[in-house]
């Protein structure tokens, strides 16, 4: 087994660990809603039948990630290879992810655009589940806290930078055509490329836990799904919480371009360069709070800050039910409400995991994450389109999809609000 380095690391072998948390966000945030968006407006006319595409396109990706992350752990844990038991899965999450864009933005149909889809998020996957455990172990205890801050920071700002380059450049798709979106999927490649070989360096070939014979891969497979919930029922209330909020910020969020397609009444174009510009907001909101929150976690307690969040988020995603025109407060607000969040939850998550088994359970827990989001996506269009047409309105199915997130982010902090007290 490699140790774990005895003395401080410098900040810049801090940052090169927690580098590809950059790349990847960069993926992610250049995939929804800016690519799958202008593919799905290309391909589908009918306005109900894109959100519902839209989130079940989305869906069908998050499933993979449901499935890939604890896997992928489990199996990377074992993995015995010249490379180290990381390395050789970030590598071929790499390789995965830039074919998978390449599908995505060359799909004439929803059926490739699936394909792309499933493909990216496969390799997202295999890239972040190989590599989160770095953190715990390649830094030292004391210096975790830096390097969880560091990369918030990183994830912020490839969020920004994703979502503003992603909608400019498809926005111009009308006029450069392809061109347009090989240059759109071109920067996260770019990204991917640049920081893998430096976390890669920087996490070095990590030698197996333990030097026992290795189980069967069967009983690795199968013991990758589970968690002692009895021995640690604080990890069911997190859970939970952490997939009701995530629902809310992802609902809130990811229907943007719809949003201003169909109630404002901008060109995809306008939408595009529009919700890059609402991402601004909710980002610089993001970024005010985010580190602060993490030091008044560790002073004020992570429960009374996790349900702070729950309120803040759930009073923005109200504005947009009293008032549909006032998306940059209601972004702010639940901007404000997330950057507290990500930082006391995940502050929280880490205390409630038994340390021998963190790697484990912390794949077990990004379920929820991906749980939350799928709801959200697969949900959230069949609840715009249904009430619409219920409706006979072009609007009154997003006013509700934003009244259900106020619903989540509320029930969130309700649920953090009576968790037991974690012994």
């Amino acid at each position: 087994m490699t140790a774990l380095p005895l003395g401080r690391l410098p900040l810049r072998r801090l940052a090169a660990i927690v580098a590809l948390s950059f790349g990847l966000t960069f993926v992610t945030s250049t995939l929804e809603p800016a690519l799958i968006g202008n593919k799905i407006i290309a391909l589908i006319t009918d306005p109900g039948a894109r959100v519902t595409a839209f989130g079940a396109v989305t869906f069908s990706g998050l499933l993979v990630a449901m499935i890939a992350q604890p896997v992928i752990g489990a199996l990377s844990d074992r993995a015995r290879t010249r490379l180290g038991r990381r390395v050789p899965f970030m590598l071929a999450g790499a390789i995965t992810v830039c074919l998978g864009l390449a599908i995505v933005a060359l799909a004439g149909s929803v059926v490739t655009l699936v394909m792309g889809v499933l493909t990216t998020q496969l390799g997202v996957n295999l890239a972040l589940a190989a590599w989160q455990p770095a953190i715990a172990e390649r830094v030292p205890q004391a210096q975790r806290g830096v390097a969880t801050g560091i990369k918030a920071g990183f994830d912020l700002l490839a969020a920004l930078i994703g979502r503003l380059v992603a909608g400019e450049l498809v926005g111009l798709s009308a006029q450069w055509g392809a061109t347009a979106l090989l240059l759109a999927i071109g920067a996260p490649i770019v990204c991917v490329l640049v920081t893998l070989p430096i976390s890669a360096r920087a996490i070095g070939t990590t030698g197996p836990v333990h030097d026992a014979p290795r189980e069967p891969i069967g009983v690795t497979l199968r013991h990758a799904f589970t968690v002692d919930v009895r021995a640690r029922p604080a990890f069911a209330w997190w859970f939970v919480n952490r997939m009701l909020f995530w629902a809310g910020v992802i609902a809130s969020s990811v229907f943007l371009l719809f949003v201003a397609v169909d109630v404002f009444g901008y060109s995809e174009a306008e939408a595009q360069r529009y919700i890059s510009r609402v991402a601004v907001a909710l980002g610089g909101a993001l970024a005010l709070v985010i580190l602060p929150a993490g030091w008044l976690a560790d002073r004020l307690g992570r429960r009374p800050m996790i349900v702070l969040s729950g309120a803040l988020a759930a009073c923005g995603a109200a504005v947009i039910v009293l008032d549909r025109n006032q998306i940059f407060p209601s972004a702010i607000l639940i901007g404000l409400g997330t950057g507290i969040y990500l930082s006391s939850s995940l502050a929280l998550i880490n205390d409630i995991v038994p340390k021998a088994e963190a790697a484990r359970y912390l794949g077990v827990a990004n379920i929820a994450t991906a749980s939350g989001s799928a709801i959200a996506r697969l949900g959230g269009g069949t609840l715009i389109a249904g009430v619409n047409v219920a409706t006979g309105t072009s609007d009154a199915g997003y006013i509700a999809l934003y009244g259900a997130a106020a619903v989540a982010f509320a029930a969130s902090a309700v649920v953090m609000a009576v968790m037991p007290k974690i012994e």
